[in-house]
């Protein structure tokens, strides 16, 4: 065949079979901690990246996706259910849910999908199949129909069991069915609900894990988990310009800054820009109570809440330095404070302007939006204690 036709028309049929995204996306691969992780089309279903995508791993509670497609898929959703005292004993995380009291069925789905509940996934299995272990042989036959032949489950909530499994590939696969069912993607793009509890005047606030909802370049729906043998797991699908990628990530140690790189790789770089760090201010403020020799330029976008670090990203000698790379930041959505610093003394003595961003309680905070920051700042930065 490579005779008869040539060349150029092999070209042409190679290029008509590779999927359109792959040519955005190349480059170098993705860097993350996760023991397996994939990246795949929402459309097509066909995977951009993957690494140890079909590696058997405890999947915590990215489990209650399942969970939750099954009830959503039922015909009880009109119904509320009674929970157990099985179901109220199970480990947290949970939302204490007392023997008797009844929720709706679509309420209890938030419940596991916002807050992970793992009493409110027992009252699911409980109430759609009579038992859990009853329950996860409907989730296996579930799994089996959707394509995802390399999970196991033995509960609804994820918690540690033998025998209980999912790959990347797999859980990326459930959660691409899942973006079809009613009710799914508004249930995961929710932020924060209040649900009632039926035969009880408790009203129980339920609020969402999943951090790159809000305040990352793009909204991402999806669901978290963390057991210790698991580590840190999630799937779930960002949307952008009329296309959707999912991710799903297994045995992680830096989960949100493995989720973007995911997502960033998966999009290429057609992303828009990063918005205002979330723990920085937008008040022109001076703090009070600075060193003498040290403070906060009037007019410019300092940082007015408390916090004990900051991050560094430049020292100069002459303030139009500083200010260029203050507007810099600020055009990709850093609020950027100057300090001016006097070093120094008589003739010695020299002003030095430092541009920093933000205002962190604690250093974890601080180290995480230098991760963030990686992405879009090609220069070194170092966190400083206020």
């Amino acid at each position: 065949m490579r005779n008869s036709w040539g060349g150029v028309w092999v070209v042409a049929v190679m290029t008509l079979l590779v999927p359109p995204t792959a040519f955005a996306i190349i480059g170098d691969p993705p860097r993350v901690t996760a023991r397996a992780a994939l990246v795949m089309d929402a459309d097509s279903g066909s995977v951009i990246w993957e690494h140890n995508a079909d590696v058997e791993l405890p999947p915590a509670s990215t489990t209650k996706v399942l969970t939750a497609i099954l009830a959503l898929e039922s015909d009880a959703l009109g119904r509320s259910f009674a929970a157990s005292p099985e179901a109220c004993q199970t480990a947290p995380s949970k939302v204490n849910l007392l023997p008797g009291q009844r929720l709706n069925l679509e309420d209890l789905v938030y419940a596991i999908l916002l807050n992970s509940a793992n009493d409110a996934s027992v009252v699911i299995a409980e109430s759609l199949s009579g038992s859990v272990p009853e329950f996860a042989d409907r989730m296996n036959g579930r799994a089996r129909q959707l394509g995802a032949l390399h999970s196991h489950f033995m509960n609804p909530h994820g918690l540690t069991a033998d025998g209980h499994y999912s790959t990347a590939r797999d859980l990326a696969t459930i959660f691409r069915h899942g973006l079809q069912v009613p009710k799914f993607r508004t249930i995961l793009g929710t932020k924060a609900v209040t649900v009632s509890v039926e035969n009880s005047a408790r009203m129980i606030a339920l609020h969402s894990h999943n951090r790159l909802l809000e305040g990352y370049r793009i909204p991402v729906i999806g669901k978290t988990g963390y057991t210790i043998p698991a580590k840190k797991c999630f799937v779930g699908a960002g949307t952008f310009d009329g296309r959707e990628v999912i991710v799903a990530v297994l045995g992680s140690s830096d989960l949100w800054g493995d989720t973007k790189r995911l997502f960033e790789f998966g999009f290429g770089d057609v992303l828009p820009q990063a918005p205002l760090l979330q723990h920085a201010a937008m008040r022109p403020v001076v703090r009070r109570g600075a060193h003498p020799k040290r403070n906060v330029l009037r007019g410019m976008h300092s940082t007015g809440r408390k916090g004990h670090y900051s991050i560094q990203v430049g020292s100069f000698q002459r303030i139009d330095g500083a200010k260029r790379l203050q507007h810099a930041l600020g055009r990709r959505g850093y609020d950027a404070a100057i300090d001016r610093i006097a070093k120094g003394a008589g003739k010695h003595k020299r002003t030095e302007y430092r541009v920093q961003v933000g205002a962190y309680p604690n250093r974890d905070q601080a180290e995480s939006a230098v991760r963030n920051m990686a992405t879009h700042v090609d220069m070194p930065v170092r966190i400083v204690q206020r």
